[in-house]
């Protein structure tokens, strides 16, 4: 709470950023200051979509330290066209206070966007965009705003219901989230959550004990369990496949129980623990545990198997991945090959982050581009990488390779979509 404080030292209102729609008509611009709405303070972005909820928006603002009174009125079922400073919220983000062994904004390496390295851990960012959060830095004034705006779902990432664990991963900041978790699932707040897996701390009966307990809270709907990541070991060590056996095997025993006491899966093990056992991610019933990596393998095959007898485009596409993922992409191809649409996996050890990362959105573009010019594509064949690797709204990689660099190195041919169908939509115009 310090930390936020001082970072809105001098500022007066929530900032604005852009002005469009509604917004726009009223006479509100970008570089105003938002200091009433509808005759309230506003603390955030959250108090105004509140507002916003009501119809029109009666604004007071600061233009150049001048007080100006607004009227923001938009059509019916118009968006009002405010977007805020500080990334959409209007306010610093919180700051995260933990000091976790495995955390790995710590593993980044020097020299990428600067963001990257921004330690966030903010309620309101899980509400809005379902970023995962630990609700260790809320004090009972947040816990309050929270229950009173209703803000959910929530994701949240526990690690451990037992208190030593959890703090010996996550520092002694977290020694209250527990309770908190109770207090949101008691006032009926949907809850996603996540338990990062570190062999030997949280795993086995401890696991096991954290399943158990949060599975009794109605509000809690699902629980993902994702393989720690980490550059290099010490006090932690990777997940073996040996270690994503023995989860998976619990996680499907506990599936079972689950579905018939609760009627869905509940717990569910990342794609990456079935890929390291050498076998392919099951379907999920968690769709909002995708972002985690559970269910995103299955979903690539159900796409494969839906184009199967659509249009194609050009005679061959090798599909950017990491590593591990190269078996889905291969299982993909074996769909498509049949309706003469050549598919090929251009698996990617990852040099930026180190190769036990294997996601394919956390390559760099420098490393994409060494491997073009050591396996170069075949004449009229097309390279299909997923969006989330380059987002369009950045265009670059994390390691700032632009766009048209990797298009070039790939003689034109390069094609960047949210999912396999849009890829192939793209390459059959």
């Amino acid at each position: 709470m310090g930390a936020e404080r001082s970072e809105r030292r001098g500022l007066t209102g929530l900032p604005v950023a852009d002005v469009r729609a509604a917004a726009g008509r009223s006479g509100l611009r970008a570089g105003d200051c938002l200091v009433r709405i509808n005759d309230a303070v506003p603390t955030d972005v959250l108090d105004l979509e509140m507002a916003a909820a009501d119809g029109a928006l009666w604004l007071t603002v600061l233009r150049d330290g001048r007080p100006l009174d607004l009227v923001v009125e938009p059509a019916p079922g118009e968006w009002h066209g405010i977007s805020l400073g500080f990334d959409g919220l209007g306010a610093p983000p919180r700051r995260c206070r933990n000091r976790c062994r495995f955390c790995f904004v710590d593993q980044v390496p020097a020299g990428l966007r600067p963001e990257l390295s921004v330690k966030e851990d903010d309620y309101r960012l899980s509400f809005l965009h379902g970023n995962f959060t630990t609700l260790s830095n809320l004090d009972d004034a947040d816990l309050a705003r929270i229950e009173e705006l209703r803000l959910s779902p929530l994701y949240v990432s526990l690690h451990a219901w037992d208190d030593e664990a959890r703090t010996s991963l996550m520092g002694r900041a977290a020694a209250g989230t527990r309770g908190a978790l109770e207090r949101l699932a008691a006032a009926g707040l949907e809850l996603h959550l996540q338990v990062v897996l570190c062999p030997g701390w949280n795993d086995g009966e401890r696991l096991a004990e954290t399943v158990a307990r949060t599975a009794a809270l109605p509000a809690v709907v699902d629980l993902g369990v994702v393989p720690v990541s980490l550059a290099l070991e010490g006090d932690l060590r990777r997940v073996t496949a040996e270690d994503a056996r023995t989860v998976v095997d619990a996680v499907e025993g506990w599936q079972r129980r689950y579905r018939r006491e609760r009627g869905a899966a509940f717990v569910h093990a990342a794609d990456e623990f079935h890929l390291l056992c050498g076998e392919l991610p099951p379907e999920s019933d968690a769709p909002e545990q995708y972002e985690n990596g559970i269910g995103m393998s299955a979903a690539l095959l159900a796409e494969a198997r839906a184009l199967r007898g659509g249009p194609h485009g050009p005679d061959g596409v090798r599909v950017l991945c990491g590593t591990l993922a190269a078996p889905v992409i291969d299982a993909a191809a074996a769909w498509l090959a049949p309706a003469g649409a050549p598919l090929a996996a251009f698996p990617v050890g990852n040099r930026l982050f180190g190769p036990h990362v294997t996601v394919t959105g956390l390559l760099g573009g420098r490393e994409v581009l060494a491997a073009v010019r050591r396996r170069p594509l075949a004449a009229g064949e097309w390279l299909l990488a997923p969006r989330g690797f380059l987002p369009a709204a950045l265009g670059r990689t994390l390691d700032d390779v632009a766009e048209d660099e990797l298009a070039a190195a790939c003689d034109g041919r390069l094609v960047l979509a949210e999912s396999l169908s849009e890829g192939f939509g793209t390459l059959s115009r």
